[in-house]
């Protein structure tokens, strides 16, 4: 049987399928950031287009409450960005603090690092604990940069004390015209942080799954993020937040369907 992957986007009003899903973050071309001058006001859509992320572009200009914003002052900016718990997904922009030395990005909703903010050469640490990354490429990078990098509680696969993304359940059955929220399936595996974190095991209704249906005339994909029996008979439900199907971001459900 054909195996199909989906991409799930919480706001797409389609399901792309594809072998894998590859999300780009928005950059400015080199023509394009030569026509906005560091000292030019800039306006909301060109901090749109800077720091496509609501969130994160929220954390950056609430530092210049009543101010008129420009390049210049966005680089002068200095010392620490703290943004816990902003539900921030895309850091892309990052390049554009050059001054800034400390970022704390704990507890959001980050699953990857824009390779732009290797660009900062005064950063000297970040913490990325309570997040969504699965891959530890540019985290290895900061580190070789000398940069200290807390990246506990996120699913990169060779380090310890991770999450893992668990199933309420290692088998399922479902009557036929069945539906369930992949999100009532699903919690992050926190073991022993839940004492010192107060962190929840609740995966965030941000999160992007991405879904392999061993037969989707079984099983079906839909509105989103929510499974539909389709017909009889057993198939294998496995969920991932990447597309390399990381073991620790990645839980297998046995589905049958009545």
């Amino acid at each position: 049987m054909t195996k199909k992957i989906y991409s799930i986007s919480k706001n797409a009003n389609t399901i792309n399928l594809q072998n894998k899903s590859v999300i780009k973050n928005i950059t400015l071309s080199k023509k394009e950031k030569s026509i906005i001058s560091k000292n030019k006001i800039l306006s909301e859509k060109e901090l749109q287009t800077l720091f496509p992320d609501a969130n994160f572009r929220d954390v950056i200009t609430r530092n210049f409450k009543n101010q008129e914003i420009t390049l210049n002052k966005i680089a002068s900016l200095s010392g620490e960005i703290y943004a816990s718990g902003e539900n921030i997904e895309n850091l892309a922009g990052i390049s554009y603090l050059q001054n800034i030395n400390s970022f704390v990005f704990w507890n959001n909703n980050i699953k990857e690092l824009p390779k732009e903010i290797l660009n900062l050469k005064n950063i000297k640490s970040i913490n990325l604990a309570n997040n969504y990354i699965t891959d530890s490429n540019i985290v290895n990078k900061l580190i070789q940069n000398n940069v200290y990098v807390n990246c506990d509680l996120n699913f990169i696969k060779q380090y310890k004390n991770q999450y893992m993304l668990s199933s309420v359940y290692d088998s399922l059955t479902l009557n036929k015209g069945d539906t369930l929220s992949l999100h009532k399936l699903l919690y992050k595996k926190i073991g022993n942080y839940y004492k010192y974190w107060e962190t929840t095991e609740n995966i965030s209704t941000n999160l992007k799954f991405i879904v392999s249906i061993e037969d989707n005339k079984i099983l079906n994909l839909e509105n989103d993020s929510t499974i539909k029996a389709q017909s009889p008979g057993t198939c294998i439900l496995k969920i991932s937040i990447d597309d390399n199907f990381y073991k620790r971001a990645t839980t297998n459900i046995n589905i049958k369907v009545k």
